[in-house]
């Protein structure tokens, strides 16, 4: 997480130099991580150190992830969010966090694992699949949480999941991954 933060942190503050619109980047944050008693001094000393606005920061925890101290855990996550820095749970539905944790969490996003939106808009596509989503986006409003999908890579997933009512989409219909000069030359420059 060090190392990402900080590449991110480096080209956020540049393009702010710049005069660059800015845009919220995820960051993943490791399980491991959250043990470090240092963490939150670590990570916000090093965006601080670049002046990168905490909002532009979603801290992305994994649901398949278990958590040992789970009292630990939320205390981290709430003084992160305290300060001003999103949380993600990423691929959700595919690990074994219990529905009571999500009323404790405190979550901006909810992502959807690609694996139940791989066969959406096709003719293999599951009802079971469906209704799965559906409710995770009905969950995830109810909680007062974004809903986001991830690894759409046809216009028919897009349009299914937009049906469906998700709030917002990723993958590879979009975009691949693109190294960071190639962002700043596509969808940066002047």
């Amino acid at each position: 997480v060090v190392i990402v933060l900080d590449k991110v942190c480096a080209a956020l503050a540049r393009w702010k130099e710049e005069g660059k619109p800015l845009y919220p980047v995820s960051v993943n944050l490791s399980r491991k991580r959250l043990y470090d008693p240092n963490l939150i001094d670590h990570l916000v000393g090093i965006i601080d150190g670049y002046g990168v606005d905490h909002a532009l920061i979603d801290f992305e925890l994994t649901e398949s992830a278990t958590y040992d101290n789970t009292d630990h855990m939320l205390s981290v996550l709430e003084e992160l969010r305290s300060r001003g820095f999103k949380i993600s749970m990423d691929d959700f539905g595919t690990g074994y966090s219990s529905l009571s944790l999500l009323t404790e969490m405190p979550l901006d996003t909810l992502k959807i694992d690609k694996s139940f939106v791989d066969m959406l808009g096709t003719s293999n596509e599951h009802e079971e699949d469906v209704i799965v989503i559906r409710l995770i986006i009905a969950l995830a409003r109810e909680l007062g949480f974004v809903c986001l999908a991830e690894g759409a890579e046809h216009k028919e997933q897009v349009d299914r999941l937009r049906e469906l009512g998700c709030d917002v989409i990723q993958g590879y219909y979009y975009s691949k991954p693109i190294t960071i000069e190639d962002f700043d030359e596509k969808y940066l420059k002047k």
